[in-house]
């Protein structure tokens, strides 16, 4: 259910990302959300002790790592220099791990990948609660 709630909010948020502007043209003539254009001017809220502000740290100080051949996984630089950025950039990662499968390693801590898709879905809501113009193409 987790995975399902996951994949239909980042779906519908890159939908909200091109409505509100944060779009690009891709190498192949088409748009795509700029996720890097959004990261780069996102500010968020986050309450000291918050659930936000312990998912930007999670994503942050443990983020997904990438895989680079069939049975090895490294962790690698997020993009940005902000802490808001760099936890819109392993939002994505999270994405791109649970979409395109193999993260079930044994050096994965259990409850791990849980933890990283709860985190990226909270940081994702709240870019959609504090960003009016994604707020509303969101919606």
């Amino acid at each position: 259910d987790l995975a399902c709630e996951f994949f239909a909010v980042f779906s519908r948020f890159e939908f909200a990302l091109k409505d509100a502007g944060f779009l690009y043209v891709n190498r192949n003539g088409r748009a795509a959300p700029d996720w890097n254009a959004f990261a780069d001017k996102a500010t968020l809220q986050a309450p000291p002790g918050s659930e936000l502000e312990k998912a930007i740290t999670f994503l942050n100080r443990e983020p997904p790592q990438v895989q680079v051949s069939p049975r090895q996984w490294q962790p690698a630089a997020l993009r940005g220099t902000a802490p808001v950025a760099t936890a819109i950039d392993s939002a994505q990662r999270v994405r791109n791990n649970l979409f395109h499968g193999g993260k079930h390693t044994p050096h994965s801590v259990p409850g791990r990948d849980e933890a990283l898709v709860r985190a990226a879905l909270t940081v994702l809501l709240a870019c959609v609660a504090q960003n009016p113009q994604v707020g509303a193409a969101y919606c």
